[in-house]
């Protein structure tokens, strides 16, 4: 696994333009390509509803999504320049989380962020993970920059996590310091042990840890928990659901880190 495309959620948000620069920078050091994908999309509610039919009200709504759009392609430029080589600007005016997942089907990587929703609708990063195709890295408010040097690996005998595992191979064989752990009774030591030696024969190197879990955890408190515990600066996990059936509801685990904005994290499905 390398990556060579990268798809950066360029969704107009206060921490834009350092997304965008991650983004970069991280492209640089796999020298792939980036492609900016932004799309505006107001946030709705009861009364924007209502007013729907208000035809003022909808001329309202696209006049400040196409500022919303101009803005972020103004950071766009400030970060990439223009007439960049490596990096490429596709936008427009839609819910952002179907374009988003088109786009990903073609790439290696999608990078978004934490950021809160100000005027436009941000993409769920968890249903990306899980619909999208492609392996999905949110960069957490404490992010430092691009790299990561101390990673934990949230690992349950699934598909999900073996996925997950082999996408985040480019960032775990540049962390300095990897360990596979082990949430409770779904999970042994041994199959801990399993993961750390595959690991080594992809030149990582890994120590295990397996921790029991909390009364009534769902496991992303105690994951976090020892994440922040080791000094880690990104969870690497499976992105699981609940079913068909719950498009919008994810696994316990999944939802559970969706709701920490400080740590990095990346999941596939």
């Amino acid at each position: 696994m390398i990556y060579r495309d990268i798809i950066v959620d360029a969704t107009p948000r206060d921490d834009l333009v350092q997304a965008l620069e991650y983004a970069r920078d991280l492209a640089a050091g796999f020298d792939a390509r980036v492609k900016a994908a932004c799309f505006a999309w107001p946030r709705t509610s009861v009364l924007r509803t209502a007013l729907a039919s208000n035809p003022l009200s909808v001329l309202e709504d696209t006049r400040r999504m196409d500022a919303a759009l101009a803005a972020a392609h103004g950071a766009f430029l400030q970060v990439f320049g223009s007439g960049s080589k490596s990096a490429e600007w596709v936008s427009g005016v839609a819910e952002p989380s179907r374009p988003l997942r088109d786009h990903l089907l073609t790439a290696d990587l999608l990078v978004t962020s934490s950021a809160s929703p100000v005027d436009c609708l941000l993409p769920n990063a968890g249903e990306l993970a899980i619909h999208g195709g492609g392996p999905v890295l949110r960069f957490g408010q404490g992010a430092k920059g691009p790299g990561f040097s101390n990673a934990v690996i949230g690992w349950k005998d699934a598909p999900q996590a073996r996925r997950a595992l082999h996408d985040a191979l480019p960032l775990l064989r540049r962390a300095q310091v990897v360990t596979v752990i082990g949430v409770g009774d779904e999970v042994d030591l041994g199959a801990l042990e399993d993961v750390a030696a595959h690991l080594k024969r992809h030149d990582v190197t890994a120590a295990v840890n397996h921790i029991p879990a909390s009364a009534g955890s769902t496991g992303a408190a105690d994951l976090l928990a020892e994440a922040r515990r080791l000094g880690a600066d990104l969870i690497v996990t499976g992105a699981f659901g609940r079913g068909p059936l719950a498009q919008h509801v994810w696994g316990g685990m999944t939802s559970g880190l969706q709701t920490d904005v400080e740590l990095s994290w990346l999941m596939s499905h």
